[in-house]
């Protein structure tokens, strides 16, 4: 009687691996040609905004050099912000202190 419980639980479990097998055999291929077609359609969509934004750089006289030195002036503009933001904090500061006083 113990053999044919083992053979019973043992043919299920081997009937139960192959029918799940084609079902993650055809799974995976159906996955792999999404991430495949998902890949493919990024790599589209980075090749056309790469060409517009060339266009544009083009359009608008944009050169490295041009483009260097309009990031400096962001930065020291930046830069000055920071300064006058911490200026005044300071100056809120030293109010604070003589009115406490």
């Amino acid at each position: 009687k113990k053999k044919g419980k083992k053979k019973k639980k043992g043919g299920g479990a081997g009937g139960a691996g192959p029918s799940q097998e084609p079902e993650e055999g055809t799974e995976a291929p159906s996955e792999a040609d999404a991430a495949e077609a998902a890949k493919k359609a990024e790599e589209e969509r980075l090749l056309l905004l790469l060409e517009t934004l060339t266009e544009e750089r083009m359009r608008f006289g944009i050169t490295p050099e041009s483009q260097a030195a309009a990031s400096a002036e962001v930065a020291e503009a930046a830069r000055l912000d920071a300064a006058a933001d911490e200026a005044e904090e300071e100056a809120e500061a030293e109010a604070e202190a003589a009115a406490s006083v």
